[in-house]
């Protein structure tokens, strides 16, 4: 597996932030529970775009997405990274540089500036995420 991670600028010494920072009980600013979960155990594991990623160049598509994958997005929060781990989906700035790394499971949402991350549904290493614009 390849661990996904970011690093401060103008630091003294670089620390690597995890995508898959450690849970707390109270949700980060911007990342919301939604009521909207993974599909039921035994249905389909499909999303709108498939496996088509440049689908997401524009800011807003549907895409089944695993371990390893980057993700092209105009819509706000810029390219991303993606690590699946533990039935969460972690997606980080491609680019590595600063920029806010969220993951989660399925169910959750996070806004970045105008781009809205839901993760639809994780399973078996594999996660569907839905990019929007706000």
């Amino acid at each position: 597996m390849i661990p996904v991670a970011l690093f401060a600028a103008g630091c003294a010494t670089a620390e690597p932030t995890p995508i898959f920072a450690q849970a707390s009980t109270k949700p980060a600013a911007g990342t919301v529970p939604m009521a909207e979960a993974a599909a039921p155990s035994g249905a389909p594991f499909v999303a709108a775009d498939g496996r088509n990623l440049r689908a997401c160049a524009d800011g807003t598509c549907e895409v089944l997405v695993r371990t390893g994958d980057q993700v092209p997005n105009d819509g706000g929060a810029g390219p991303l990274s993606v690590a699946v781990q533990a039935g969460k989906v972690g997606l980080a700035p491609a680019s590595g540089g600063m920029g806010e790394a969220v993951s989660g499971p399925a169910g959750m949402a996070h806004q970045i500036n105008r781009q809205l991350i839901v993760i639809l549904a994780v399973q078996d290493g594999e996660g569907i995420i839905r990019l929007s614009k706000k």
